[in-house]
């Protein structure tokens, strides 16, 4: 590969392929990455104690520990740290990473990568202290819309966090528009164009929760605004919470398409299909969300037939990225010596905690895809709408195969950010298993005790309603808890261990990942954004467009008084 020159003034990245990280991407990566960990270690040992608390058996053994006096708050803590706060600070520092490497060229304005930082560090402050220090108040629960209302300082953390993603988006986007001025024939490395479709995504999905939070939650926290509209606040929520799952799960296709066949031992299958599914996502991916909302009123049954429709479309990349990937998988089998039909998944390097990791994920997403397909059929939603099933289902996908995934990225990315050795391969090998193990039987339990009427979010351990059935997948549900625990708690030794006590230096190794195309079928239309952006509007508008003149109701929508969790009444 020929050399490249850069500017002296900026330090460049080393080697693209290499692990080394130059002390530019170790300041600047590492802080994201050790701030996603931060906000990880608070939501993630919240998770086990909630399936606890939700179980029977379990309180009626142990009653007094002390977690358990504020369920909601650990509800709330678990979802904000865990899918806003981590999922953000980390997929923004990884996007750098293979940006740098994939373009061989620094990100546009490092000034401007540290105070997209510095707005989400302090969010994540202002976020931690409020959950903290008023765990009432603020107890309202990962999806916020009235008329639940947290102190401003709630929303104000979440507005910080919205403003620096969306700073790292504009850094991203005219890297590589700087980038596309040098090559305007050629195409973008496959990553990089997953990366632009994952950050065009969030910037529109991010519109709807800014305009709710901006002009609905914040003013009705200060005071400002006395009555609020929670059908049109649930509209402006899912109009990002969808998505959102897409932003969380594209930084795993990233590493599945594009890094998994080379460290499974094998080739991609079809570069060209990976970059029509990318696509797929872009376009399906926002007008979806009312199928969040099928037990809705005031949203019509057309509307909903529509969401319906577009949100089985959306599913179609997926088989797309499960045949691509898989046929990589089975071209690494085979050079591994598979032979027969069926014996590839067994030859897979399993004893690799960063392969181990990613596939184990897969195995999980499997599951968890299927039983969003339920979700998406507005018939069958009646039955599984907020019971168990739907953080069953939500745990499959983003627990199991976004967060294994990230977890077999962090097995390589921290060590070369620390530039010292994974701690220990045993443990990490014990970890990915043990996730594997207790997600899995955790998905299993919830999921059947939502088809025996469980609900979700809401203390069950005490409840008169819960039937037999129920409360024995709820003891379930606090087993595979026990065995989350575990593997959290391997999973933050692992990463103390690399951090702190590794003395063995990281040793020689390559990051797979491609500094130039090797497509030559796919258009080059496929990068003319401005054509996709106008394909998303038309489908915004059909989408969105009869829903939002259905719930826009100034008469009767704006007479819902604002609710304080502390008291027991609307506020005046």
């Amino acid at each position: 590969m020929a050399s490249i020159t850069y500017p002296q003034s900026v330090e460049t990245p080393a080697t693209p392929g290499t692990l080394k990280l130059v002390k530019r991407e170790q300041a600047m990566i590492g802080a994201h990455i050790i701030a996603a960990l931060i906000a990880l270690l608070f939501g993630i040992f919240m998770g086990p104690f909630q399936a606890f608390h939700r179980s029977p058996t379990f309180v009626q053994y142990f009653p007094t520990i002390p977690v358990f006096t504020y369920y909601y708050q650990a509800v709330t803590v678990h979802g904000v740290m865990n899918a806003l706060f981590f999922t953000t600070f980390f997929i923004i520092g990884f996007c750098y990473f293979v940006t740098e490497r994939s373009l061989q060229r620094p990100i546009k304005s490092v000034p401007m990568g540290w105070a997209a930082f510095a707005s989400m560090a302090v969010g994540l402050v202002l976020m931690l202290f409020t959950i903290l220090a008023s765990p009432q108040q603020s107890a309202v629960l990962y999806t916020f819309y009235p008329p639940s209302i947290a102190p401003a300082l709630f929303y104000i953390g979440l507005v910080l966090l919205a403003l620096g993603s969306w700073l790292a988006s504009a850094n991203i986007f005219l890297t590589y528009r700087d980038w596309k001025r040098e090559h305007p024939s050629e195409r973008v490395p496959l990553a990089v164009f997953a990366i632009m479709v994952n950050f065009i995504m969030w910037c529109i999905a991010t519109v709807g929760v800014a305009v709710e939070i901006v002009f609905m939650l914040l003013p009705a926290s200060l005071g400002i605004l006395k009555v609020t509209d929670p059908q049109l606040a649930r509209t402006l929520f899912w109009f990002f919470g969808h998505p959102l799952v897409y932003f969380w799960l594209i930084p795993a296709y990233v590493s599945w398409y594009t890094m998994l066949p080379r460290q499974a031992g094998g080739k991609l299958f079809s570069e060209p299909l990976a970059r029509v599914a990318f696509m797929m996502f872009l376009l399906f991916s926002v007008p979806v969300g009312i199928h969040h909302q099928f037990s809705d009123p005031g949203i019509s049954a057309s509307s909903k037939g529509v969401h319906t429709l577009l949100t089985l479309v959306v599913s179609v990349p997926s088989f797309m990225t499960a045949f691509n990937v898989g046929a990589a998988l089975e071209n690494a089998a085979r050079n591994r010596g598979a032979r027969t039909l069926f014996d590839w998944p067994f030859k897979q390097k399993w004893s690799d905690p960063v392969v181990a990791a990613q596939l184990s994920g897969m195995v999980l997403f499997i599951a968890g895809g299927f039983s969003g397909l339920i979700n998406a059929s507005a018939q069958l939603n009646a039955t599984v709408h907020n019971t168990s099933w739907v953080p069953a289902h939500f745990h499959q996908t983003l627990g199991g195969a976004v967060m294994l995934t990230y977890i077999g990225i962090l097995y390589w990315l921290l060590p070369a950010i620390r530039g010292r050795a994974l701690f220990s391969r045993g443990i990490a090998l014990a970890q990915v298993f043990t996730w594997l193990i207790g997600m899995t039987l955790f998905g299993l339990a919830m999921g059947e005790a939502g088809l025996n009427g469980v609900p979700r979010r809401a203390l069950t351990s005490q409840a008169p309603y819960l039937t037999p059935a129920g409360a024995f997948w709820m003891d379930v549900t606090a087993v595979s808890g026990v065995i989350l625990l575990i593997s959290s708690v391997l999973l933050f030794v692992n990463i103390v261990g690399t951090l702190f006590f590794s003395r063995q230096l990281m040793p020689k190794g390559e990051v797979p990942i491609e500094t130039a195309s090797g497509d030559r079928s796919s258009p080059l239309w496929l990068e003319r954004w401005g054509i996709w952006l106008g394909v998303i509007g038309v489908l915004l508008l059909v989408a969105y467009g009869p829903v939002v003149a259905e719930v826009l109701d100034f008469q009767e929508g704006w007479n819902i008084m604002r609710f304080i969790p502390t008291s027991n009444a609307p506020m005046p």
